[in-house]
């Protein structure tokens, strides 16, 4: 099976459905990982809400210098889950922009998703816009390319999961936090928001991950697809 992960921002992929990652990779399937934004607004997010950890090293970075750290942490960090270099897709659309380069993501995903059998994105009716983008340039991208049996794993951050029993999914992944745990911890330009060192605590307790489980004709029915 190929399964195509959305990750809106360099570590949403863990947060997200890193555990399910891990199996879906371990039972080798054809797993692919699109990091849609670059995550350069990191610093001015987390000076906004006074969570910002200055250092010497990022004190004087500018975003485009941000960005391609976050991307290298990216890469560094599919290769720690087990993606293969081929199935690594940069996407490096402007963090806090992303709904201004749908078009684009469109564009750019077509050629790697065209013979998918699962998407795996966030939720829409999402408050935070770059995941709202990443869910729009997902379902537009297969409603263009028309694959009416590709199955959606739909995963919710910032946002409730309102799945209805019968399209609940849910995978255990208690014995896989440590690593998942690990792999956050790559991400070290994170880590200059106070707000990631309370995050990473959560996945060390979470044991299953959920998703909303639906098909291409239950588009747009549904509150989160």
């Amino acid at each position: 099976m190929k399964i195509i992960v959305f990750s809106p921002h360099p570590d949403d992929e863990i947060f997200g459905c890193g555990g399910s990652i891990l199996k879906w990779i371990e039972e080798d399937h054809d797993v692919h990982v699109i990091y849609i934004s670059d995550n350069r607004a990191i610093i001015t997010w987390a000076k906004k809400h006074g969570n910002f950890i200055e250092t010497e090293k990022n004190k004087n970075l500018t975003e485009e210098q941000v960005a391609k750290i976050g991307l290298k942490e990216a890469r560094e960090a599919a290769r720690f889950l087990g993606f293969s270099d081929n199935n690594i897709h940069l996407f490096g659309l402007p963090d806090s922009h992303v709904k201004d380069y749908i078009d684009k993501g469109v564009e750019l995903a077509k050629p790697i998703v065209k013979d998918a059998d699962r998407f795996i994105i966030p939720s829409a009716n999402n408050e935070h816009p770059d995941h709202q983008a990443t869910y729009e340039i997902a379902v537009r991208t297969a409603e263009e390319l028309n694959l009416k049996n590709l199955e959606f794993y739909v995963y919710a951050l910032y946002n409730p999961l309102r799945a209805e029993s019968e399209n609940l999914v849910k995978i255990k992944m208690g014995d896989l936090r440590q690593k998942l745990y690990d792999g956050l911890q790559i991400y070290k330009s994170q880590f200059w928001s106070k707000e990631m060192s309370r995050n990473i605590l959560w996945v060390k307790g979470k044991r299953r991950e959920r998703f909303g489980y639906y098909q291409f004709q239950d588009i747009g029915k549904h509150y989160n697809f």
